[in-house]
């Protein structure tokens, strides 16, 4: 308006200025606001009648003036003009200034700010009276200013501005007091008015708004407006702010507060948090969101910062904190890494893990998930991630702490935040993972920390699922177990829990699986492949064509890989009716297993061979098991009567099958072998098919009948190739049972030897068929007759056709006159029949028959007999001979090697001492000496030798542990056979269920049966839910062995060593006891009991194990509770304990209970307690005296073993107290290690040979310990903790002096070299803070280690002159350790004054008894650089050597050369230099 009215040419209107021209009478200043304010709107209807004439004209005059001169500056644009005359001076000012007040909600400018303020400017300085005006002004405002002013929220809020000359009209964000605020003499006022304002809109009663049609809050608008005034005004707007807070309304404290960051200066922050701490005494109320994010913004100190970050804790860990703010309080929390030191950052970090933590056991006592909030989950990592980025010192710090955590300690929040920091840093990744590594060979990580992922950081785990998923394809291809088989479960769980990235990880495993690097890698991803397509077939079947490809691998495959691979592929080609079927994969198994079936080369027809039968079983998969058939009056007599369909296809695979393997006797074992195993199988929960019933019949009838034909026999025996033949062993006999069978059949025998002696050509006929062909037999009638095997229980008692010799007395001898090929024919035969009773024994063990379960345990008994038999005969057996083989995935054909000469073997066999005797067998007369008895020697720790290669058990021999009554006899009673186990009997079942278990529970199995496949290897799972009932009859028979060694021990007054407890039944009893404690502990260290679908398994296995009136109060506990229940029951048993390999396993047992314990996410109390009393039982164990089943001391390679292993349960997580106590007990009691033979006192297994097994314990406990202190950020005397490990290190010191073992010396050196790393990482702070304070303790402190550095030097210089590389390899490391040490002292004392203490000399090189050695000089000049040449004046240890000004001379004698011949001597160097 200024300007416009500037540019008018009419010079008439220049003259028209109300402030001159009219004359307005004023006596004072409310006349000219009076005046000012009887301005109308335009209208002489607002003219007051009483006004004169011409002042009426003169108002007329201006208002159709100001009408003129705002349709001139409109520029053709359609704008309202004034609606009114100004009220008052302040208005009157406004409009001069070309504002319109009246035009909607906000202030139209007529031109910028500006030149608004320039107008205001110009209008105050023109004025006359410029004070009064000013005031007039102040007045104005401050009534505009009014709650109930019309005016007040258009000063407040932004601004129209429409510019003349300009296009478009536009919002400006500032308020027109801004343009106050910006004149210097109208600054004052405004804000005092300001304040006044704030303050009676801030402690009104009610919310304040403005009169606009859209009423906004007066008090934030107020408020705003200080924002422009914080650095001029700070010390005024503070205080103020401060008395009005303290009376203001909760609303308005809020308003307050989240206009903090803007109103108050810099330096008014940390005191404007400590107003808000001391009005907010709640931290709930403290805590408020706009509260946290103020505080988020402001600058505070580290002090402050520190306050509120203990708040913030004490807020978090209330249980009141919701996910939403805890985000927030986070981030408020990571503003001190804009300080960046090195105490805020570590402070920072425990903080942030005890708040996470603390949620986290709170999750786990309510047993409830947390919320599952997506967006305030990724905001509050995105804050954590957004801290690393930018600060390098929190990156490093949450590195190391997560490096050097307890094992307790590691948490599911501590693997999120790895995946953060490789995700910050890619370079960092390889480090990150050794850390994961490590911790899971240590077990102090299992994969139930995914399932805490899972229930606490589901979605932020989904975030960075690809770094997890690369991590694992990585641990899958370590070959440490534990590593890879974390990866491996790792797998499984991500598979379930993240649908989108099923494709990923199957297209990870069929990477692996074409890994040609490592068989092991691939057979472990092809096992994974199956267990997710059991676990989860329809989201592997959705998947289907994405294995394809692996047929095109399959010929690179070993035979197991194969069944592995074909398994797989098979039953996704061939699902379940219910799931849709890939009819492209269909295509291509059906190809290539044809194509396989019809190569010549033997490997390639045997994986056709498995392939087959693969597809066989995925084919006949068809039946549902609710459908009731009686298949016994199913009769199907050949392939073409069955009907079309899949069972038929199945049934042609069988005679495509057979035809192709023509011959080949191996291959129809293989084949019989494999089909019986995939029958035997009992398909789980996923799958509700089973085999076609009509197929089974007709395979029933078929294998069957080929049984009988090639195996059973009724011929007379006869004299084969010189050994006569008889029946034996035929235990059928006819009773109640049996009394309408035909005679004929209790005659019938299996003809085993006419077969090894004179083979048939047929393949069908071959000896090595038998047991396959009737293990076939027995699951094809399971099958078809319900687990009833009455229709062949003939054949579990018939005799068998066996050599007559065997039964004679002099066996032995007249089995040493038999020829070579003779031998190896008869070791054959009997081979054979172990084999041939097993497999019978294994599959009749089941029937609930009174009769057959006789029969069975009779059996039981002759095989056990036939066994111990035979071992005296595998000791005269040629040196060729090799045991038939049971399995038929590798090649039959062995290759004979020249053996010694006969009378060596005979000198290598046994003891018998020939007399004259002579025994005549019909046609065949031999010449024997006459044979004493022959007691063979019964190994009692090894049940098998390496010559004795039997077929294992099946499964069901458990059967016979649970439902068969036990005595303590050896050996049975003849009443008793048949109705009784004994202690032969139940050292059978029980080495061969532990074999079985330790194969399902650890991968391990007897080196030449790795290629069978086995039902407790192919489905752990249901082997261990069989075992449950098992479990409850072995505990019953452990409480029963527990107390006749106990009642023995009572006997012998305790004494170990007494020649009772050494007698052959006494070892039975000792050894069963072992085998019962190994049970339980393998049991109960099954990997898969993290996994929650195994929950109830494992409730019910820990319960039932207590007496049955304790079950209806055990079933209501927890798991947890129920393993620290159980583990008090079996650690009662440790003083029936008589074998050191049974203390090992009742160690591991205790041990597994606790990890079943702690992996259900229970850490209390009683778990820490009962880990104190595993390390007390360890401790009683290894300070008892352990003697072998012989009577004689336990000693040797695989004592050391298991004593090693005691050693760590016992020093495990053990106090500095604990280990000061026993370091004094050994320094008291080394000394005698010096004398030959001699062993410790307190610890009577350990002598000087191996007692670097218990030192090394002792080194390894100490850095564990001090680490594990160094990671808890503990308040107090810092240096404590150091002075204590000095102390001990200074215990070993003089064990390693008393007891000269050179193993003892290099452990010493490498874990005092970790000592001084620690000392040198987080030790030297503890060193400046006790500097000053007291420098006598810190004098101290370095005197003792000097005793450590000074022998460190003395077996360097030692290990160098007799050149003992082992030790000489670690000096450049340990050099360069101390030479840093020592200059960090140095720096130390320098930088408080200290500098003259510190001393620098020569240590004299001496060996370890304190004598010099004298080293020529250059005696390495002529030698080679390698390794071990280290220069002579750089092989020595640093010392520290502190003087007078300390208050202590610590100057060592032996660090200052004393006569004046050896500091002048030149021609030697035998000083080092030492600082």
């Amino acid at each position: 308006m200024y300007r416009k009215y500037k540019k008018r040419p009419q010079k008439a209107l220049n003259t028209i200025d109300e402030n001159t021209t009219i004359k307005v009478p004023r006596q004072s200043d409310t006349t000219a606001d009076v005046s000012a304010e009887s301005t109308g709107s335009g209208s002489e209807e607002n003219i007051p009648a009483s006004q004169e004439h011409t002042q009426r004209f003169l108002s007329q005059h201006s208002v159709i003036l100001a009408a003129t001169l705002g349709r001139t500056q409109s520029t053709g644009r359609n704008i309202l003009s004034l609606s009114r005359q100004p009220n008052n001076f302040f208005e009157l000012v406004l409009i001069r200034a070309g504002v319109q007040l009246d035009q909607g909600d906000s202030l139209i400018l007529a031109c910028d700010h500006v030149s608004i303020v320039s107008k205001l400017r110009e209008i105050f300085m023109s004025a006359s009276s410029y004070t009064d005006k000013v005031e007039t002004f102040k007045t104005g405002l401050n009534a505009a200013m009014a709650p109930q002013s019309k005016l007040v929220q258009k000063l407040l809020t932004g601004c129209t501005v429409d510019a003349s000359g300009e296009e478009q009209i536009y919002q400006s964000q500032n308020s027109i007091f801004m343009n106050f605020l910006m004149i210097d003499f109208l600054r004052d006022p405004c804000v005092e008015v300001l304040l006044n304002k704030i303050e009676e809109v801030a402690t009104a009663d009610r919310v304040l708004t403005g009169k606009a049609a859209i009423p906004l809050p007066l008090l934030p608008l107020m408020l705003a407006q200080l924002r422009y005034l914080t650095a001029s005004h700070k010390e005024q707007i503070y205080s103020r702010i401060e008395g009005i807070f303290n009376r203001v309304t909760d609303a308005a404290k809020l308003d307050i507060i989240a206009s903090a960051e803007l109103i108050l200066d810099a330096s008014m922050h940390d005191e404007f948090v400590q107003l808000l701490i001391i009005n907010y005494s709640s931290t709930e109320d403290l805590f408020h969101m706009t509260t946290v994010h103020t505080l988020s913004n402001l600058s505070l100190s580290e002090s402050t910062q520190g306050k509120l970050r203990q708040r913030i804790l004490e807020y978090a860990t209330s249980g009141d904190c919701p996910d939403t703010t805890l985000a927030h309080l986070i981030r408020l929390m990571l503003n001190i890494l804009k300080m960046d030191t090195d105490d805020s950052v570590r402070d920072l970090v425990i903080k942030l893990r005890e708040i996470f933590n603390w949620r986290h056991s709170v999750h786990r006592d309510n047993s409830s998930a947390p919320v599952d909030d997506r967006k305030s989950q990724l905001e509050l990592f995105g804050f954590l991630e957004l801290g690393l980025i930018r600060s390098k010192r929190f990156y490093q710090t949450w590195q190391r702490t997560a490096a050097s955590l307890p094992a307790e300690g590691f948490t599911s929040f501590e693997l999120i935040v790895l995946l953060l920091l490789i995700q910050v840093n890619e370079d960092n990744s390889l480090y990150i993972e050794n850390i994961l590594r490590r911790r899971i060979k240590l077990e102090h990580i299992t994969v139930s920390i995914l399932e805490e992922v899972k229930l606490h950081y589901k979605h932020i785990l989904e975030q960075h699922i690809s770094t997890l998923m690369h991590i694992l394809h990585d641990f899958m291809r370590e070959k440490n177990r534990t590593v890879s088989d974390f990866a491996k479960t790792s797998y499984s769980i991500l598979f379930k829990i993240f649908n989108s990235i099923q494709k990923n990880i199957l297209k990870k495993l069929l990477e692996l699986t074409c890994d040609k690097s490592s068989p092991h890698l691939t057979t472990m991803a092809l096992e994974l492949l199956r267990d997710l397509q059991c676990k989860s077939a329809k989201d592997v079947q959705n998947c289907a064509t994405l294995l394809i490809p692996m047929l095109d691998r399959i010929s690179d495959l070993t035979l197991t890989q194969t069944r592995v691979a074909m398994d797989l592929l098979c039953h996704v080609a061939f699902p379940d009716p219910k799931l849709t079927g890939c009819l492209q994969l269909q295509e291509q198994v059906d190809m290539v297993v044809k194509k396989q079936l019809i190569n010549s080369t033997d490997t390639i027809k045997k994986q056709g061979i498995i392939g087959c039968v693969q597809l066989i079983d995925a084919l006949a998969r068809i039946q549902t098991d609710d459908v009731e058939i009686d298949d016994s009056l199913t009769n199907v007599e050949n392939v073409d009567s069955l009907p079309d369909g899949r069972g038929k296809l199945a049934a042609n695979l069988i005679t495509r099958t057979e035809a192709s393997i023509g011959n080949s006797a191996e291959s129809l074992a293989l084949f019989y072998e494999e089909l019986a195993t995939v029958l035997s199988q009992r398909h789980d929960g996923t799958s509700t098919c089973g085999p076609d019933h009509q197929f089974i019949a007709w395979a029933c009838e078929l294998i069957t009948f080929r049984f009988q034909n090639s195996f059973v026999t009724e011929d007379l025996a006869e004299t084969v190739k010189g050994i006569r033949l008889e029946y034996q062993l035929n235990i059928n006999e006819l009773d109640d049972t049996n009394v309408h069978t035909d005679t004929e059949v209790l005659s019938i025998g299996i003809n085993i030897s006419k077969l090894v002696l004179l083979p048939k050509a047929k393949a069908c006929d071959s000896i090595y068929v038998l047991a396959p062909l009737f293990n076939c037999v027995r699951a094809l009638n399971n099958h078809r007759h319900h687990y009833s095997l009455e229709q062949i229980n003939a054949l579990l008692g018939c005799a068998i056709v066996l050599p007559a010799f065997f039964e004679d007395d002099n066996y032995l001898a007249i089995f040493d006159n038999f020829g070579d090929e003779q031998q190896n024919d008869i070791l054959s035969i009997y081979f054979h029949t172990v084999n041939w009773m097993r497999v019978t024994i294994s599959a009749f063990a089941a029937q609930r028959d009174p009769a057959t379960r006789r029969r069975v345990l009779a059996r039981l008994g002759e095989l056990i007999r036939i066994e111990q038999r035979i071992k005296p005969l595998l000791a005269r057996a040629p040196t060729d001979f090799v045991a038939p083989p049971y399995q038929f995935l590798t090649n039959l054909k062995v290759q004979k090697r020249p053996g010694a000469p006969k009378a060596a073997a005979k000198a290598n066999a046994s003891t018998v001492e020939p007399e004259s005797n002579q025994t005549t067998i019909t046609d065949f007369s031999i010449k024997v000496g006459p044979c004493k008895t022959i007691k063979t020697k019964i190994d009692f720790e090894q049940m098998y030798g390496p010559r004795e290669k039997y077929r294992p058990m099946e499964v069901g021999i458990i059967m016979l542990l649970v439902e068969q009554k036990f005595v303590l006899n050896y050996p049975l009673e003849e009443e008793q056979v048949g109705e009784f186990l004994g202690l032969l009997e139940l050292r059978f079942l029980l080495e061969d269920m532990v074999l079985k278990l330790e194969a399902a529970v650890n991968g391990q199995q007897d080196s030449s049966d790795t290629d069978s496949l086995r039902l407790h290897l192919a489905k752990p799972q249901d082997f261990m839910c069989d075992l449950l009932p098992c479990l409850l009859e072995v505990n019953n028979h452990l409480r029963t062995l527990a107390e006749a060694i106990d009642a023995q021990l009572v006997k012998v007054n305790h004494v170990y060593s007494n020649l009772d407890l050494f007698k052959e039944q006494f070892n039975y009893i000792r050894t069963c006891f072992g085998l019962c404690i190994r049970l339980f502990a393998l049991y109960f260290a099954w990997g898969e009991w993290v996994d929650k679908s195994q929950a109830e398994l494992l409730h019910k296995s820990l319960y039932q194990l207590h007496s049955k009136d304790q079950w209806p109060a055990l079933k209501k506990k927890s798991i947890p509770r129920l393993a620290t229940v159980t583990f008090e029951y079996f650690i009662k048993y440790e003083k029936s304990v008589l074998n050191l390999s049974t203390a090992v396993q009742l160690h591991r047992l205790l041990g597994g209970l606790l990890k079943v314990a702690s992996a259900r996410f229970d850490i209390s109390q009683s778990s820490f307690q009962h880990a104190e009393h595993s390390r007390a039982l360890c401790g009683t164990l290894l300070r008892r005296k352990w003697f072998h089943h012989s009577g004689t001391v336990d000693k040797g390679a695989q004592c050391n073993t298991y004593l090693d292993e005691l050693v760590k349960g016992f020093f495990k997580n053990s106090t500095p107290e604990q280990q000061s106590e026993l370091l004094g007990q050994l320094v008291e009691e080394c000394a005698i290690l010096n004398t030959k033979d001699k062993a410790l006192n307190s610890f009577p297994n350990f002598k000087k040979a191996n007692f670097p097994l218990l030192f090394r314990g002792l080194c390894e406990v100490l850095i564990h310990s001090l680490s594990a202190h160094l990671s808890v950020d503990k308040k107090g005397d810092h240096l404590q903790l150091w002075e204590s490990t000095v102390g001990l290190l200074n215990g070993l010191l003089k064990i390693v002096q008393l007891v000269e073992q050179p193993r003892n010396f290099g452990l010493f050196l490498k874990h005092s070299q970790i000592f001084l790393k620690l000392l040198l990482q987080q030790g030297m702070s503890a060193l400046e803070s006790i500097v000053r304070q007291d420098p006598e303790r810190l004098t101290k402190f370095l005197h003792e280690l000097q005793k450590v550095t000074r022998f460190l030097h003395q077996l360097c210089c030692h290990s160098k002159f007799i050149k003992n590389t082992a030790i000489i390899s670690y000096i450049p490391a340990l050099r360069e350790t101390i030479e840093t040490l020592v200059f960090r002292v140095k720096a130390l004392l320098a930088a408080n004054n200290c500098h003259s203490a510190f001393h620098m000399g020569n240590m004299i090189n001496r060996d370890l008894h304190g004598d010099s050695i004298i080293t020529p000089v250059g005696s390495f000049v002529g030698e080679e650089n390698s390794d071990e040449e280290i220069p002579a004046d750089d092989t020595s240890v640093d010392e520290t050597v502190l003087g007078d000004n300390m208050g202590i001379t610590a100057i060592s004698v032996s660090t200052r050369p004393s006569d004046g011949s050896r500091r002048s001597s030149k021609s030697s160097s035998s000083r080092s230099k030492c600082f």
